[in-house]
């Protein structure tokens, strides 16, 4: 069962960068999802479930301290350009 697994995400991988070399995008989508759900089908062979869960949660931690991090970022950025601009109206009422 292991290997028929592993030989159809192989097969699933080449057809997946024929599609994306040619410009089939949508197709590459949906061949992209069944990697993913080969992969869980495999791991779960496997008994690797919980670890699979682990980095999963790790990268979506990942994710939203990114996120969180340009969104200050973007928050600081406006700030100071209000701040500047009210210090130029000064400058110019005077």
């Amino acid at each position: 069962m292991e290997v028929a697994l592993i030989l159809i995400l192989f097969i699933s991988n080449v057809f997946g960068l024929d599609c994306l070399y040619n410009h089939r995008y949508k197709t590459t989508g949906a061949l992209l999802i069944l990697n993913m759900c080969l992969t869980v089908a495999l791991a779960y062979q496997f008994d690797q479930m919980q670890n699979i869960m682990y980095v999963l949660l790790a990268v979506a931690g990942i994710i939203v301290v990114i996120f969180v991090a340009r969104y200050l970022l973007i928050r600081k950025k406006k700030t100071s350009q209000i701040i500047d601009s009210d210090y130029i109206e000064e400058k110019e009422d005077e």
